[in-house]
């Protein structure tokens, strides 16, 4: 007897051939998909524990949010209007120093970041977390039932004094999160390092960083290109902006994900590209923060895998990624004044199949096919603002939001239905929120 069956709905693969099956079956047992196609082709009678009636509904492989910091989530709005470099040292480094001093605030803002992700169709999620308190993050993620990749922020250089490390100190910590957390909760947690930015970062701590990679095999998580600003510290620290830096240093390489990508020339696109660098573009922030357009249009022409990300909830100020998925498709249509520049398919596939490849997962998440794990999604289509559906893909891309999200399912088990979560008491983590952001904010005197 099968754990799970999906019934009716229209069923989205992202598979290689990218089918779409309407009037679908989808069977799980355990945390895999057993079977998937169109209901008149079922050769046997399922019988399950559980019965989903999926039909009027589209069902999706889930949402991969390549990059976040959940702990933002206590942060949306209160400071606005800033350009990256002020806005770090104005609100966003003061509040994590006033976060990091109470582990269990850490926590309620990753139960709420995980929360909100899930609401929003996300069923992995990775989160660039700094300034301590990574377990709790991770127990956050456990506890909600998300799968997730907690990147392990450090910073040594050009940063207030309280968040520098020893890179010796920090790759020492790295390890003991590997060893104490890799592959946790069935396999639902993954580490990773996260120089933040090489302006933020010794080139030892990089060299380093690259070592700790390799050895582990985990991703090397960071922001690279971000805005102009930071270029320019990173040539007056370094003498070479980010992608040079990294080439020369032999960073860049297939388990390097560079985080936002906007200030990358021709030539260090083709330096990431020859070096099988994942970028992980985040469209909202960037418009957010004045940072730029990057171009992605060219990385992907290129061969370089797009992922996509939020950001972070205090420069997007969600994590609700269908709209970043809109924004990200009419940003470039409208830089490059071409309307098929960049498809409703390319940025569908940039938040599934893409962000699973640049965590190496692409086996396992990113598609609904047979003997992958269970992480999916089953939209509300039909809603005033979305019907008539003609093509899901598009009324997923251009309609839709993450309020539309009507079912999750992550490892096999539904941690969300009907818009309730089965893992959590939702209103209490939110007024625990409340309770959090109201002192921070006393503390911060804004």
């Amino acid at each position: 007897m099968a754990d799970l069956l999906i019934k009716g709905g229209t069923i989205v693969t992202v598979d290689k051939d990218r089918k779409v099956i309407k009037n679908g079956v989808l069977v799980i047992e355990g945390n895999r998909i057993k079977f998937i196609g169109p209901r008149g082709k079922v050769k046997k009678k399922y019988k399950a524990e559980k019965v989903i009636n999926a039909e009027g509904k589209t069902i999706f492989p889930g949402f991969i949010n390549a990059h976040a910091h959940m702990f933002q989530v206590l942060l949306r709005n209160l400071a606005v209007d800033m350009p990256l470099l002020r806005w770090l040292d104005k609100v966003i480094y003061p509040a994590i120093s006033i976060l990091s001093k109470k582990r269990g605030d850490i926590y309620t803002a990753a139960v709420l970041g995980c929360v909100e992700n899930i609401k929003s169709g996300n069923t992995c999620v990775v989160d660039n977390q700094y300034g301590g308190n990574y377990d709790s993050v991770i127990k956050a993620m456990i506890k909600t039932g998300v799968r997730g990749c907690l990147a392990r922020g450090i910073k040594d250089i050009n940063t207030p004094e309280w968040m520098r490390e020893a890179p010796e100190d920090a790759i020492s910590d790295c390890e003991r999160l590997v060893k104490k957390w890799q592959g946790a909760a069935g396999g639902r947690i993954m580490v990773g390092i996260a120089p933040m930015h090489p302006c933020h970062a010794s080139k030892e701590l990089l060299v380093k960083a690259k070592d700790f990679s390799d050895e582990f095999g985990v991703p090397y998580h960071t922001h690279t290109g971000e805005s102009k600003e930071d270029q320019e510290l990173n040539v007056k620290t370094h003498g070479k902006t980010d992608v040079e830096l990294l080439r020369e240093l032999g960073v860049l390489g297939p388990r390097y994900h560079a985080v936002h990508s906007v200030w990358v020339s021709e030539a260090e696109i083709d330096y990431m590209a020859q070096a099988g660098v994942h970028v992980i573009h985040n469209p909202v922030s960037n418009m957010y923060l004045g940072s730029g357009v990057a171009p992605v249009p060219e990385m992907r022409n290129a061969g370089i895998n797009v992922a996509l990300g939020t950001d972070g909830p205090a420069s997007n100020n969600n994590q609700d990624l269908i709209e970043s998925m809109k924004f990200a498709a009419c940003l470039h249509k409208v830089n490059k004044l071409d309307s098929a520049i960049i498809t409703a398919q390319d940025v569908l596939e940039m938040a599934t199949i893409n962000g699973a490849r640049a965590l190496g997962l692409e086996r396992e998440i990113g598609s609904l096919e047979v003997g992958k794990k269970a992480d999916l999604v089953i939209m509300d289509m039909e809603k005033p603002h979305i019907a008539p559906v003609h093509d899901p893909v598009a009324s997923l891309v251009y309609c839709a939001n993450g309020g539309d999200v009507d079912t999750v399912i992550i490892d096999g088990k539904v941690v969300m239905e009907q818009r309730h979560m089965t893992t959590l008491d939702e209103q209490k983590v939110i007024q625990k929120s409340y309770e959090v952001s109201q002192r921070l904010k006393e503390k911060l005197r804004i």
